[in-house]
This record gives structure tokens, C-alpha cells and sequence, in this order.
């Protein structure tokens, strides 16, 4: 303690005033000294939003030291992962592997089209709606469609089948509204869509074109407007190449197209990313079976990142840059919260690693099944993880109320 007549003890200085004035030692002798104050928790709470790594650090630590009960609340609140039990298993089956698989936060759902036992061509029938909190089904949704996708809060699902994009504005009333990208005059395209993706507001949807003459397309939806509002085009190599994957940034100002061809590498196409403002190509990649992300989160700082597999391990890079931010041993799918401070793999044991990416450290693992993981979808709330397993079964992991 710092005496004096004029002069505050130093761990009741308030930790915003300490990042301006102070190094970081400082601000974690402070941390030290608050850690037997009366203010203790509330500064350690303050202290896991700082800038510096190594205090958020000293602060996670020193909460986990103390048997207060507000400071289990404050990293039940902050990291809850490893206070996470499995809550429900969903037993089923499916004809086919589902290709969508996410939570609805504005309803607490999952929406998947797993268990879908009907199959016609190319088409699944229907969607699966869980509840995550009791685990039922609640929905089954009437819908065929070959790829679904929805916003944030699930109020409106998309879905397609061939060249046409078909839009549920409710769950309830199940009024679709038709698009057709064939009738869009200057974008007019009669070929199949291969990839959807609706941003997290709900407001665009973007689909990539799939036929056997790449036509180098991908149309850009405004939902409430009804009409397209970029055409994204480039000239594709002369193979069989389409889009696999496309993924909106959780601010809606990126797209990532990803494309996939079975020819040699040097025929391949290339990834591409998007400015969704104005419709220009930001950056290219080199296309390879050792680049496929499957997350995509941009950070406090404005940095897009996304998750995926690169030489066979898990690693998280920079998507402007594709410079290597983190590198894991493990298997995919993986998947981040919107923010880019968790991530979510699997290892060679079918477990679920969660990673705190803001501190780089080990957070929990979640039990393994006897099958492996083929999809994980994390609340953007850190309330829930869920997770499908190849034998079609489906574990909602969440908080036990004590």
C-alpha cells in the first residue's frame, strides 16, 4: 500500500485510469494488491476486459483463486465452457449426412436438416428444430431445399433447390417468397445454385452458382428489398470448378467464397474475398485441399479471422493477410464464436477441444463419442455448444442451474 496524504492507495485506482498511466506491471501489482481489497472482484471483473493479455491473464487467475461466490459468477459469466456439462443426447438417424447444422439464438433452437429420413434426389424434405434448453423437437419444417442457411435469430430461414431461392419469413406461417436469379435481367443465370449463406443480421443472402460450365457467379441477395444488389463475377478457370463454401463475416462486410475442383491443383480456382459495400475482390488464395476454413469471427480490434484446416492441423489465421495466427493439433470441423475469442475442435479422440483464443489457453474438453465429430456450432452468448456425431447422434452441452 502507497501512503501519504495526498496520494490513493494503488488498488483503487480504477483500471481504465491505469492503462493510460501505468506499464503493465503496474497494472498487475494493482491486481495483487486489489486481490485483498473490499473492490477486489470488481477491479479483477474490469481487469478481463483490459487491452494487455498478460493482466486479463492475472486476473482470470486470481478469480479462480477466491471462494467468493460473486467471483464464480463473474467466470461463469466470462468463460463458461468449463463449468459445461452434457445436458442432452438426441438420438436419430438421417439418409444423409446434413450439410447445415447451427444455433438460432432468438429462439434458443438448433436448426438442422440431420435426421431428415427423406431424401428426394438431391433435395432434403424438411428441417429439424430443437429446443436447447428441454432438447425436444419442437419443428419439423416442411421445406425441400439442397442447402439452408439462417440469421442469427432464426427468424428467417432460406433454402434452395436447383435455381431457385425460397425464403420462410416465419416458422409459423410458412409464406415463402420466390427469388429467381433466372429472371434477374443483366444477371441472369439458368445455372444450378451449389452454396448459400445468410449474414447474421439476416438481411443478405449470397449463392454461388454450380454447373459444368463455371459461369463465375455469385448473386447477392437484399431479403426485405427482394432484389440483388451485387453480382460478384470473375472469369473461372476452364475446368469444373465451383464454389464449396460461402461464409459472411458476423459484421456483414466480408464474404468468403471458397471454391473446389477434383483436378489438379494447378487447374484450380481460387478463393476469393469480398467487400459486400462495394462488390470488389479484396484478396485471392491459392486453392488446396490444405486451405478450408470453416469459421469466421472478427475480433474487438476489427481483424476477420477464420478457423480451419491447413496441412492437416487446426489453425486460425488472419483472412486479410493469411497470416498464421494460432496452430493446434486436432481435427476438424471447427467452429468460433462470433467475436474470435473461442474456438471449437475436435481431437483424434472425438473430444471437444474449446480454446480461449483471447488468452491462448486451454479452456475445457468435452467428452468424446464413440463416433467422430462432423459438426459443432457454439452460441455467439457462450451459453451452449452442440455438437453431431457420425452415428447421427446430437449432444447439447450447456450450463447446469445450480
Amino acid at each position: 500500500m502507497i501512503s501519504g496524504q495526498n496520494e490513493t492507495p494503488v488498488y483503487f485506482v480504477k483500471l481504465q485510469n491505469l492503462s493510460v498511466t501505468c506499464n503493465v506491471e503496474q497494472q498487475i501489482d494493482a491486481l495483487l494488491n486489489a486481490f485483498e481489497s473490499d473492490e477486489g472482484i470488481a477491479l479483477l471483473t474490469q481487469a478481463l476486459n483490459e487491452s494487455a493479455r498478460e493482466v486479463r491473464e492475472v486476473a482470470y487467475w486470481l478469480l479462480t483463486e477466491t471462494n467468493e461466490v460473486s467471483a464464480k459468477q463473474v467466470l461463469r459469466n466470462y468463460l463458461p465452457y468449463a463449468r459445461m456439462l452434457c445436458l442432452h443426447t438426441i438420438v436419430g438417424s438421417s439418409e444423409r449426412e446434413p450439410n447445415y447444422f447451427a444455433i438460432s439464438m432468438g429462439r434458443k433452437s438448433l436448426l438442422s436438416n440431420c435426421h431428415s429420413r427423406e431424401i428426394k434426389g438431391y433435395a432434403y424434405q424438411s428441417i429439424n428444430i430443437w429446443d436447447l434448453q428441454t432438447g425436444k423437437l419442437t419443428h419439423t419444417l416442411s421445406f425441400a431445399h439442397e442447402h439452408m442457411a439462417t440469421g442469427q435469430d432464426g427468424t428467417i430461414i432460406v433454402g434452395h433447390f436447383q435455381h431457385i431461392i425460397e425464403v420462410l419469413k416465419s416458422w409459423e406461417t410458412k409464406h415463402p417468397l420466390m427469388l429467381h436469379p433466372d429472371s434477374a435481367g443483366e444477371h441472369r443465370s439458368n445455372s444450378d445454385i451449389g452454396s448459400l449463406v445468410m449474414s447474421h443480421n439476416g438481411a443478405i443472402v449470397a449463392c454461388g452458382e454450380l454447373g459444368s460450365t463455371p459461369l463465375g457467379l455469385i448473386a447477392v441477395w437484399d431479403i426485405q428489398a427482394e432484389r440483388i444488389i451485387h453480382s460478384l463475377q470473375w472469369q473461372p478457370n476452364a475446368v469444373f470448378s465451383n464454389i464449396s463454401k460461402l461464409m459472411i463475416s458476423p459484421n456483414g462486410s466480408l464474404l468468403l467464397s471458397q471454391n473446389y475442383t477434383h483436378f489438379a491443383r494447378a487447374d484450380q480456382d481460387l478463393h476469393r474475398l469480398w467487400n459486400l459495400q462495394t462488390g470488389e475482390v479484396l484478396c485471392e488464395f491459392e486453392t488446396s485441399p490444405h486451405w478450408l476454413a470453416d469459421g469466421i469471427a472478427i475480433t474487438p480490434e476489427g481483424t476477420c479471422i477464420v478457423s480451419g484446416i491447413r496441412e492437416n492441423l487446426v489453425k486460425v489465421w488472419d483472412v486479410m493477410t493469411d497470416q498464421i495466427i494460432y496452430s493446434f493439433s486436432g481435427c476438424s470441423p471447427t467452429a468460433m464464436t462470433p467475436d474470435g475469442k473461442v474456438l471449437a475442435y475436435s481431437n483424434d479422440v472425438n473430444e471437444i477441444i474449446l480454446w480461449d483464443l483471447d488468452l491462448n489457453q486451454k479452456i475445457f474438453s468435452l467428452p468424446g463419442n464413440t463416433s467422430p465429430v462432423k459438426a459443432i456450432c457454439l452460441s455467439s452468448d457462450r451459453e451452449w455448444v452442440v455438437s453431431y456425431y457420425a452415428d447421427d447422434t446430437i449432444k447439447i452441452y450447456g450450463l447446469f442451474d445450480e
